[in-house]
C-alpha cells in the first residue's frame, strides 16, 4: 500500500477504537515515507486519545520538523504540553499556531488556557475574545472567559460569559456550578440554588465539592443527589 493509503487505513482503525493498530499502520506509512508530516500528525492525535502525551508531543515535533508551518500540529502540541503542566512551552506553541493561522479559534483558546494557567487572566480574556470573534458559538472559549473573569473578581462580565456558555450548552455542569458560586457572591441565592441543583443532577459528585466550597456550602446541604 502507498503511504497515503496507509494513513486512510489508520484513520479507519482510529475511528473503530483500534488505536494500537492505527499506530502500527502509521509507522508503516512513515517507514515508506519518513517525510510524511500528516502521518506523524495523525500519530500524535492517536497518542492523545491513548493518554500518551509525551509520545504525542514527539510525533508533533516530527511533523513540525518536516513542515514548520503546520499550524494544527503546533496547536495540538500546545494542548499536550498544557496537559503535562508545561504552560510556558504550551503558550509558545499556541502563539506559533496563531501566528501561522490568525483565524484559528481553537489555537486562540489554547493560548488563553495557557495564559490562565500562568496567572495572566487579563491577557487570557483577550485571547478568548479573539476565539469568540472568530467563532461566536465557541462554548469552551465562553466558559474559559467566564472562569478568568470570575478569578479576576469581575462578576458582571463573568455572569454574562457564564450565561452565554449555558445558552449554548444548557447541561454544562461545571458552568452551572461556577455560576451558582458567582450568584451567591452577588446575593442571588435562589438563582444559585437552582443552578446548583441542576449541576448536581448532571454530576452528583459536585454536591460533595459544594459542601466544602465557601461560596456554596450554605445551600449545598439542601441539594439532593
Amino acid at each position: 500500500m502507498k503511504p497515503e493509503e496507509l494513513v486512510l487505513k489508520a484513520t479507519d482503525l482510529y475511528y473503530n477504537g483500534q488505536y494500537e493498530q492505527a499506530i502500527e499502520t502509521l509507522d508503516e506509512a512513515i517507514e515508506l515515507n519518513p517525510q510524511f508530516a500528516q502521518a506523524w500528525y495523525n500519530k500524535g492525535i492517536t497518542y492523545s486519545v491513548m493518554g500518551r502525551a509525551e509520545d504525542e508531543i514527539t510525533a508533533y515535533d516530527n511533523a513540525i520538523k518536516i513542515n514548520p508551518e503546520y499550524a494544527e500540529a503546533w496547536n495540538n502540541r500546545a494542548s499536550a504540553l498544557g496537559r503535562l503542566g508545561r504552560f510556558e512551552e504550551a503558550l509558545q506553541s499556541s502563539e506559533k499556531a496563531v501566528a501561522l493561522k490568525p483565524d484559528f479559534a481553537i489555537a486562540w483558546c489554547n493560548k488563553g488556557a495557557s495564559l490562565s494557567a500562568l496567572g495572566k487572566d487579563m491577557e487570557a480574556v483577550t485571547a478568548y475574545d479573539k476565539a469568540i470573534e472568530i467563532r461566536g458559538n465557541y462554548v469552551e472559549a465562553w466558559y474559559n472567559k467566564a472562569v478568568a473573569l470570575h478569578n479576576m473578581d469581575k462578576p458582571k462580565g463573568a455572569l454574562i460569559a457564564y450565561d452565554r456558555t449555558l445558552e449554548l450548552y444548557p447541561d454544562f455542569a461545571e458552568a452551572l456550578y461556577n455560576r451558582a458560586g458567582l450568584l451567591m457572591k452577588m446575593n442571588e441565592s435562589e438563582k444559585a440554588s437552582a443552578d446548583l441543583k441542576k449541576a448536581v443532577r448532571l454530576d452528583p459528585e459536585l454536591r460533595e465539592k459544594a459542601l466544602s466550597d465557601e461560596e456554596l456550602k450554605d445551600i449545598a446541604s439542601a441539594v439532593d443527589v
